[in-house]
């Protein structure tokens, strides 16, 4: 715990996690925002947006699949002790990006009710859901100790 190499390599770590939200994030409100786009041009004059409970079901389907995908791989990703230090670091780091990318998943209903609805609620829900989920789970000596301890 006193390492100063390893107190590096969880900042290291910290800043990562920071830097994949952000980055997500945006990404995520661009492909949403081009897909509004896209469907508000796409469709004939008069008809909602996504009035097809089937295209819906579908949208949900598939992101509960990703969810469920990288909810399995993270699950997958146990220490061991007779590893190396680095690389149960980097198993670790694996799991945390893994584990943000879920997290972040979470907040695409409400950034699609932003874009297709016009829902500000939503946006507001998610501008404080995002910052939020990031800072509950902030990478820190502690969590890689008690997650490497835990198997």
């Amino acid at each position: 715990m006193n390492n100063p190499d390893f107190h590096r390599a969880i900042g290291r770590l910290r800043w990562r996690h920071w830097l994949h939200y952000a980055l997500q994030s945006l990404l995520m409100a661009g492909l949403v925002l081009a897909v509004s786009r896209a469907v508000v041009v796409a469709r004939p004059a008069g008809r909602a947006p996504f009035t097809s409970t089937l295209t819906l079901v579908l949208l949900a389907v598939g992101a509960l699949l990703a969810g469920l995908g990288l909810l399995w791989l993270r699950r997958r990703m146990v220490p061991n002790l007779r590893r190396l230090a680095e690389e149960n670091l980097r198993v670790y780091q694996g799991r945390i990006l893994l584990q943000d990318s879920l997290l972040l998943l979470s907040g695409l209903p409400l950034l699609l009710a932003y874009g297709l609805v016009g829902s500000l609620p939503a946006l507001g829900a998610y501008v404080v859901l995002m910052p939020l989920l990031a800072r509950l789970t902030a990478p820190s000596a502690e969590t890689y100790q008690r997650w490497l301890l835990q198997f």
